[in-house]
């Protein structure tokens, strides 16, 4: 007899789907080296959500502290019931605020983070400018700003792309069943760049989610939000993306920063801006 289909939290099945703490701390170790050739100890996570990457930061290391920041309250409820206490004592060193982004007030970090394109909620060039230079003067010296962005033919389509999950434990050790991630484009504007985008969970043993998220973005290109940090004050702009492996037509996992790359049906790339040191 088969089993009933789990319910699964939608934020265990979004962690599971689009996040890799893994990747992006060693990422910001590679960057914070290039930048200030130091180790960065403190991070802020805009856009925190379950605050997954705040929580990982401190655990990482003994001396590290982490701001999260983000407006959804009952997100950052749902982080401090089910992802604070998984780091014991070391919770004391995360930081999760209900603010906005923009005004928020923190100390001064090494390292702010905003992943998941969550920042195309500014649709506005001056709203995004704003952010930008509230990060700007967030960070140390020598501090950096981590942010990735999508691009390609493929990105300005209405479609939907799907992405078998293996099933694993969540943060916690909360085991979950293999599920398909979805992601849906059902809407985009050529004038306005506008984008309207979904989130769907699906699968036999879970109980499937329609619009688990849903967001409504503007999709900026590579070098409008290059020319934008710049223009804050930012001194160094390195994009980091993947190289392609011809074998298994696929890329190779390989994030460099690249000067030049062929503009695939679909790209997805990590961008570092780095504050002087002086």
């Amino acid at each position: 007899m088969a089993s009933e289909p789990q319910k699964i939290h939608k934020h265990i099945l979004y962690e599971a789907s689009v996040q890799d703490t893994e990747v992006d701390l060693n990422l910001i170790d590679r960057m914070m080296e290039k930048s200030a050739g130091r180790k960065a100890l403190t991070l802020r996570e805009d856009f925190s959500g379950t605050s997954v990457l705040a929580c990982a930061w401190v655990e990482s290391d003994p001396q590290r502290e982490s701001w999260g920041v983000d407006l959804h309250g009952p997100t950052l409820d749902w982080a401090r019931e089910h992802r604070l206490p998984m780091l014991g004592n070391d919770a004391e060193r995360v930081h999760l605020l209900e603010d906005n982004v923009l005004t928020a007030k923190t100390p001064l970090v090494d390292v702010v983070a905003a992943l998941n394109f969550s920042y195309m909620i500014f649709k506005q060039r001056d709203q995004l400018k704003s952010y930008f230079q509230s990060v700007y003067n967030s960070l140390t010296p020598g501090g950096i700003f981590l942010l990735d962005m999508f691009g390609g033919p493929h990105a300005q389509e209405v479609m939907k792309e799907k992405k078998r999950v293996p099933a694993g434990e969540d943060y916690e050790g909360t085991p979950f069943p293999e599920f398909t991630y979805v992601w849906e484009q059902a809407e985009y504007n050529a004038v306005t760049q506008d984008i309207i985008c979904h989130i769907h969970f699906r699968g036999k043993n879970i109980v499937p989610i329609k619009k688990a998220f849903s967001y409504e973005w503007r999709l900026w290109s590579l070098m409008e939000i290059t020319d934008i940090l710049r223009e804050v004050g930012f001194a160094d702009v390195d994009p980091y993306f993947e190289g392609w492996d011809d074998e298994t037509e696929s890329t190779d996992g390989d994030l460099q920063i690249r000067e030049k790359y062929e503009n695939m049906l679909a790209w997805i790339c990590y961008i570092s801006a780095a504050k002087g040191m002086n």
